[in-house]
């Protein structure tokens, strides 16, 4: 039994995961939706009562680590094309790694929930991971669907994202 269906009978899902529905790039919302899964295990690890702590840390990383991807592009670019700095390649470097920081706005908002008491702190510390592995595990299903998988491809593919 064959994992794949033929690629003539690909057809996009009326779905999309928040990581490939993002501003620009997939590949950086995937890497999002990975950093802010790390971080929220080790704010659990280190603080596990402390949603708040985990909210300001996952987007002060995200932040920091977009601002880090739009660095390297702008510099690699300058110096593997030989191409100075413009207003519009910075503007541009910037949108494409936004989804970087974008995928987290909704575990953040989770984390703020139980930061200010409407949940409970540590549910809200579980909710933020299970979205983020959803998340994730539905990026991977996508994918395989995308590209012609039948069911167990899907799973597998979903299994993998996780």
């Amino acid at each position: 039994m064959s994992v794949l269906r033929d690629p003539s009978t690909r057809s996009d899902p009326d779905w999309r995961p928040l990581a490939i529905g993002t501003s620009e790039s997939a590949t950086q919302g995937v890497y999002g939706l990975i950093l802010a899964t790390a971080v929220i295990a080790i704010s659990r690890e280190s603080d596990p009562s402390d949603a708040g702590k985990a909210a300001l840390s996952m987007l002060v990383t995200a932040l920091v680590f977009w601002l880090a991807h739009v660095y390297a592009r702008l510099l690699g670019t300058a110096v593997s094309h030989d191409r100075g700095l413009t207003r519009a390649g910075v503007a541009r470097a910037m949108r494409e790694h936004w989804s970087l920081v974008e995928v987290a706005i909704p575990l953040v908002l989770i984390l703020g929930l139980g930061a200010i008491g409407v949940i409970p702190e540590r549910a809200a510390l579980v909710a933020a991971t299970i979205l983020a592995l959803v998340e994730l595990a539905a990026t991977g299903a996508y994918a395989a669907i995308l590209h012609g998988a039948g069911p167990g491809g899907t799973l597998l593919s979903a299994a993998f994202a996780l």
